[in-house]
């Protein structure tokens, strides 16, 4: 026993895929279908993307700032050099879409507070002590951040 046929059904004609209403035999006008959606149908979210808050596009400024370039695939590709302890480190790594975000959070961490120190410094000169402790946890977090990418994107100066 075959299974029921549905209200419509989809043939080829002259390399076109034209609906047809089986109830009446006659074809849908195009107007009617729009590539993508069903007739009368909502589009289904496949990803639910919200607007990015200026958090996260300053985030991604500030990666597109320091990704050297973008591979094939679309990942930033990270090619940063330092000195340490009189040793030159490397990092060399293509990030990923979740990797890119959580980088350009991590700078973001590390570069927007002390310019807010240095505001509530000038403002008020006696809570500079208040500002720096403020400061330091987004510091350190960006910091454990950067080191946790490193590993991730296995750099051997983290091994060494």
């Amino acid at each position: 026993m075959d299974a029921p046929k549905g209200r419509y059904s989809v043939i080829e004609k002259g390399g076109r895929l034209i609906v047809i209403d089986n109830g009446t035999g006659a074809p849908l006008p195009s107007t009617l279908v729009q590539p993508g959606r069903g007739r009368g149908s909502s589009p289904a979210p496949s990803v639910v993307r919200t607007e990015a808050g200026p958090l996260d596009r300053a985030a991604e400024l500030l990666l597109a700032i320091v990704a050297r370039r973008r591979d094939p695939q679309g990942r930033a590709v990270i090619a940063w050099e330092w000195r340490e302890n009189g040793k030159v480190r490397r990092w060399d790594a293509a990030l990923d879409e979740t990797q890119q975000k959580r980088l350009g959070r991590a700078l973001l961490g590390l570069v927007a507070p002390p310019p807010l120190v240095v505001l509530v410094t000038m403002a008020e000169g006696v809570l500079l002590l208040p500002a720096l402790v403020a400061a330091a946890p987004p510091m350190l977090w960006s910091w454990l951040s950067l080191r946790r990418l490193r590993r991730e994107t296995h750099d051997p100066s983290l091994q060494a």
